[in-house]
Protein backbone atom coordinates (compact mmCIF):
# COMPACT_ATOMS: atom_id res chain seq x y z
CA UNK A 1 0.00 0.00 0.00
CA UNK A 2 2.70 2.34 1.06
CA UNK A 3 4.50 1.98 -2.52
CA UNK A 4 1.40 2.24 -4.43
CA UNK A 5 1.01 5.80 -2.40
CA UNK A 6 4.47 7.00 -3.30
CA UNK A 7 3.57 6.19 -7.01
CA UNK A 8 0.12 7.64 -7.05
CA UNK A 9 2.11 10.84 -5.39
CA UNK A 10 4.45 11.40 -7.81
CA UNK A 11 2.12 10.86 -10.60
CA UNK A 12 0.27 13.71 -9.56
CA UNK A 13 3.64 15.91 -8.80
CA UNK A 14 4.24 15.53 -12.36
CA UNK A 15 0.60 16.84 -13.66
CA UNK A 16 0.92 19.74 -11.44
CA UNK A 17 1.79 22.90 -13.55
CA UNK A 18 5.46 24.12 -13.10
CA UNK A 19 6.02 26.70 -10.42
CA UNK A 20 9.49 28.12 -11.11
CA UNK A 21 11.21 29.48 -8.26
CA UNK A 22 11.38 33.84 -7.91
CA UNK A 23 14.33 35.17 -6.51
CA UNK A 24 14.69 38.85 -5.25
CA UNK A 25 16.02 41.19 -7.45
CA UNK A 26 17.88 43.75 -5.89
CA UNK A 27 17.16 47.14 -7.67
CA UNK A 28 19.60 49.18 -9.71
CA UNK A 29 21.04 51.47 -8.73
CA UNK A 30 22.40 55.03 -10.39
CA UNK A 31 25.99 55.55 -9.53
CA UNK A 32 26.65 57.72 -6.64
CA UNK A 33 27.71 61.70 -7.80
CA UNK A 34 31.25 62.74 -7.45
CA UNK A 35 31.23 63.94 -3.63
CA UNK A 36 34.99 65.34 -3.72
CA UNK A 37 36.27 69.05 -4.44
CA UNK A 38 39.41 68.36 -6.18
CA UNK A 39 40.10 72.03 -5.84
CA UNK A 40 40.14 71.94 -2.40
CA UNK A 41 40.65 68.33 -1.24
CA UNK A 42 42.28 66.61 -4.35
CA UNK A 43 45.58 65.79 -2.11
CA UNK A 44 43.97 64.44 0.75
CA UNK A 45 46.16 64.43 3.95
CA UNK A 46 48.97 66.19 1.63
CA UNK A 47 49.07 70.13 1.15
CA UNK A 48 48.15 71.14 -2.47
CA UNK A 49 50.66 73.69 -4.08
CA UNK A 50 48.40 74.19 -7.06
CA UNK A 51 44.83 73.13 -8.87
CA UNK A 52 44.61 72.94 -12.48
CA UNK A 53 40.66 72.17 -14.17
CA UNK A 54 41.35 70.89 -17.74
CA UNK A 55 38.72 70.00 -19.99
CA UNK A 56 38.95 66.70 -19.28
CA UNK A 57 40.69 66.27 -16.01
CA UNK A 58 41.19 67.71 -12.41
CA UNK A 59 45.19 68.02 -11.97
CA UNK A 60 46.39 68.50 -8.24
CA UNK A 61 50.09 69.50 -7.54
CA UNK A 62 50.53 68.32 -3.97
CA UNK A 63 53.55 68.57 -1.52
CA UNK A 64 54.69 65.14 -0.95
CA UNK A 65 56.96 63.98 1.96
CA UNK A 66 60.14 64.06 -0.29
CA UNK A 67 59.02 65.79 -3.41
CA UNK A 68 56.26 67.63 -5.44
CA UNK A 69 53.63 64.81 -6.65
CA UNK A 70 50.96 65.57 -9.46
CA UNK A 71 47.57 63.71 -8.91
CA UNK A 72 45.64 63.10 -11.98
CA UNK A 73 41.71 62.38 -12.18
CA UNK A 74 39.40 62.05 -14.97
CA UNK A 75 36.39 64.23 -14.74
CA UNK A 76 34.14 61.31 -13.94
CA UNK A 77 36.15 60.71 -11.03
CA UNK A 78 37.18 57.28 -11.66
CA UNK A 79 40.66 57.35 -13.52
CA UNK A 80 43.66 58.46 -11.35
CA UNK A 81 47.52 58.59 -11.28
CA UNK A 82 49.83 59.49 -9.00
CA UNK A 83 53.71 60.65 -9.56
CA UNK A 84 56.49 62.20 -9.18
CA UNK A 85 56.94 65.81 -10.59
CA UNK A 86 59.51 68.63 -11.53
CA UNK A 87 58.61 72.61 -10.77
CA UNK A 88 60.11 74.82 -13.30
CA UNK A 89 59.30 78.67 -13.11
CA UNK A 90 59.32 80.72 -16.75
CA UNK A 91 58.34 83.85 -18.11
CA UNK A 92 55.04 82.37 -18.44
CA UNK A 93 54.40 81.22 -15.32
CA UNK A 94 55.30 77.88 -13.15
CA UNK A 95 55.49 73.91 -15.21
CA UNK A 96 54.92 71.02 -13.61
CA UNK A 97 56.06 68.08 -15.64
CA UNK A 98 57.25 64.39 -14.66
CA UNK A 99 56.38 60.74 -15.63
CA UNK A 100 54.10 58.25 -14.37
CA UNK A 101 55.19 53.92 -13.70
CA UNK A 102 53.17 53.41 -16.83
CA UNK A 103 56.14 55.42 -19.18
CA UNK A 104 53.21 58.07 -19.91
CA UNK A 105 54.47 61.72 -19.46
CA UNK A 106 52.71 64.89 -18.12
CA UNK A 107 53.16 68.29 -18.60
CA UNK A 108 50.65 71.08 -17.18
CA UNK A 109 51.26 75.30 -17.37
CA UNK A 110 48.74 78.04 -16.97
CA UNK A 111 47.24 77.40 -20.63
CA UNK A 112 47.91 73.55 -21.29
CA UNK A 113 47.62 70.44 -20.44
CA UNK A 114 50.20 67.71 -22.35
CA UNK A 115 49.69 63.91 -21.94
CA UNK A 116 52.67 62.04 -23.78
CA UNK A 117 51.94 58.62 -24.68
CA UNK A 118 54.50 56.62 -26.01
CA UNK A 119 55.02 56.43 -29.57
CA UNK A 120 52.30 58.51 -30.09
CA UNK A 121 51.57 62.01 -30.54
CA UNK A 122 51.13 64.38 -27.73
CA UNK A 123 47.61 64.68 -26.62
CA UNK A 124 46.90 68.16 -25.66
CA UNK A 125 43.79 69.76 -23.51
CA UNK A 126 43.22 73.36 -22.74
CA UNK A 127 43.26 74.93 -19.05
CA UNK A 128 40.02 76.34 -18.18
CA UNK A 129 41.13 77.16 -14.38
CA UNK A 130 43.87 77.22 -12.40
CA UNK A 131 44.84 78.16 -8.52
CA UNK A 132 47.93 78.34 -6.75
CA UNK A 133 47.22 77.38 -3.01
CA UNK A 134 50.64 78.41 -2.38
CA UNK A 135 49.77 82.03 -2.91
CA UNK A 136 46.94 82.39 -0.74
CA UNK A 137 46.24 85.02 1.55
CA UNK A 138 46.14 85.32 5.30
CA UNK A 139 42.46 84.50 5.32
CA UNK A 140 43.15 81.21 3.33
CA UNK A 141 41.20 82.63 0.21
CA UNK A 142 43.52 81.14 -3.09
CA UNK A 143 44.05 83.53 -6.05
CA UNK A 144 43.85 82.62 -9.55
CA UNK A 145 46.59 83.72 -11.97
CA UNK A 146 46.47 85.25 -15.44
CA UNK A 147 46.23 82.11 -17.80
CA UNK A 148 46.80 84.71 -20.75
CA UNK A 149 50.54 85.49 -21.25
CA UNK A 150 52.44 84.19 -24.43
CA UNK A 151 54.25 80.80 -23.94
CA UNK A 152 57.59 81.12 -24.25
CA UNK A 153 60.89 80.10 -22.33
CA UNK A 154 64.20 80.38 -22.79
CA UNK A 155 67.69 78.74 -22.11
CA UNK A 156 70.36 80.94 -21.08
CA UNK A 157 74.29 80.89 -20.15
CA UNK A 158 77.66 81.18 -21.46
CA UNK A 159 80.31 79.50 -23.53
CA UNK A 160 83.65 79.37 -22.47
CA UNK A 161 86.90 77.73 -22.59
CA UNK A 162 90.20 76.30 -20.19
CA UNK A 163 92.52 77.56 -22.05
CA UNK A 164 94.11 81.09 -21.72
CA UNK A 165 94.00 82.07 -25.45
CA UNK A 166 93.02 85.29 -27.24
CA UNK A 167 89.46 84.68 -29.41
CA UNK A 168 90.40 86.51 -32.76
CA UNK A 169 87.95 89.60 -34.07
CA UNK A 170 86.72 87.43 -36.38
CA UNK A 171 85.68 84.20 -34.39
CA UNK A 172 81.90 83.10 -34.38
CA UNK A 173 80.31 81.16 -31.73
CA UNK A 174 77.41 78.40 -32.68
CA UNK A 175 75.25 77.24 -29.74
CA UNK A 176 72.25 74.64 -30.63
CA UNK A 177 69.43 73.71 -28.34
CA UNK A 178 68.67 70.22 -29.10
CA UNK A 179 66.37 66.70 -28.32
CA UNK A 180 68.94 64.32 -27.50
CA UNK A 181 66.27 61.47 -26.54
CA UNK A 182 67.48 58.55 -29.11
CA UNK A 183 70.68 57.55 -29.46
CA UNK A 184 70.04 55.74 -33.07
CA UNK A 185 68.96 59.19 -34.76
CA UNK A 186 70.35 62.53 -34.73
CA UNK A 187 69.64 65.14 -32.37
CA UNK A 188 66.39 67.20 -33.75
CA UNK A 189 67.63 71.24 -33.30
CA UNK A 190 64.80 73.44 -31.40
CA UNK A 191 67.09 76.51 -31.39
CA UNK A 192 70.45 77.96 -32.29
CA UNK A 193 72.29 80.78 -32.18
CA UNK A 194 75.24 82.41 -33.84
CA UNK A 195 77.16 85.02 -32.23
CA UNK A 196 79.85 87.22 -33.71
CA UNK A 197 82.17 88.14 -31.44
CA UNK A 198 83.89 90.93 -32.64
CA UNK A 199 86.81 90.93 -30.83
CA UNK A 200 84.82 90.13 -27.07
CA UNK A 201 86.19 87.06 -25.22
CA UNK A 202 84.98 84.17 -23.13
CA UNK A 203 83.05 83.74 -21.89
CA UNK A 204 80.47 84.27 -24.34
CA UNK A 205 76.94 84.93 -22.90
CA UNK A 206 73.73 82.73 -24.69
CA UNK A 207 70.02 82.86 -25.20
CA UNK A 208 68.19 80.51 -26.63
CA UNK A 209 63.86 80.24 -26.83
CA UNK A 210 61.64 77.56 -27.29
CA UNK A 211 58.17 76.59 -26.36
CA UNK A 212 57.20 75.00 -23.44
CA UNK A 213 54.47 73.38 -24.58
CA UNK A 214 57.02 71.42 -27.42
CA UNK A 215 58.79 70.09 -24.31
CA UNK A 216 58.52 66.21 -23.66
CA UNK A 217 59.28 65.58 -19.55
CA UNK A 218 60.00 62.49 -20.79
CA UNK A 219 62.87 63.33 -23.14
CA UNK A 220 66.28 64.27 -22.87
CA UNK A 221 67.46 68.44 -23.88
CA UNK A 222 71.13 69.42 -24.10
CA UNK A 223 72.97 72.77 -25.41
CA UNK A 224 75.81 72.30 -27.74
CA UNK A 225 78.40 74.71 -29.00
CA UNK A 226 80.99 75.25 -31.35
CA UNK A 227 83.83 78.43 -32.03
CA UNK A 228 84.93 78.80 -35.60
CA UNK A 229 87.68 81.17 -36.85
CA UNK A 230 87.50 81.54 -40.84
CA UNK A 231 85.06 79.13 -41.41
CA UNK A 232 87.14 76.26 -39.55
CA UNK A 233 86.44 74.63 -36.38
CA UNK A 234 88.66 75.65 -33.56
CA UNK A 235 86.95 74.75 -30.39
CA UNK A 236 83.65 72.48 -29.81
CA UNK A 237 82.10 70.71 -26.69
CA UNK A 238 82.49 67.26 -25.91
CA UNK A 239 80.18 66.97 -22.84
CA UNK A 240 76.55 66.74 -22.77
CA UNK A 241 75.13 69.97 -20.67
CA UNK A 242 71.64 69.26 -20.07
CA UNK A 243 68.62 71.76 -19.82
CA UNK A 244 64.75 72.18 -19.11
CA UNK A 245 63.68 68.13 -17.94
CA UNK A 246 64.79 66.09 -15.24
CA UNK A 247 65.54 68.42 -12.89
CA UNK A 248 68.05 70.51 -15.08
CA UNK A 249 68.51 74.14 -15.33
CA UNK A 250 67.35 76.44 -18.02
CA UNK A 251 70.13 79.14 -16.59
CA UNK A 252 73.40 79.96 -15.78
CA UNK A 253 74.20 77.09 -18.28
CA UNK A 254 78.31 77.24 -18.71
CA UNK A 255 79.06 75.23 -21.91
CA UNK A 256 82.92 74.50 -22.15
CA UNK A 257 84.67 73.92 -25.42
CA UNK A 258 87.71 71.83 -26.02
CA UNK A 259 90.32 72.73 -28.74
CA UNK A 260 90.83 70.88 -31.55
CA UNK A 261 93.93 69.24 -32.23
CA UNK A 262 95.93 70.47 -35.80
Amino acid sequence: MRSLLASALTLLAGLLPFAPTVYAQEEMQPPEPLTIDFERQGCGRFKQEAYYRTEFHFVNVCRGEANLQMVVTDNDGLGRERFAVEKQTHPDGIHYSGSSDRGIGYAINNKTFTIYFQDQRPYREAVKKVVFTGLSTAGGSVQPVNTTKPASATVTGVVTYRQRIALPPKAVVEVKLQDVSRADAAAIVLNSQTIQTQGKQVPIPFSLKYDPAKINPSHSYAVSARILVDGKLHWISTNRYSVITRGNPTSNVTVMVDQVSR
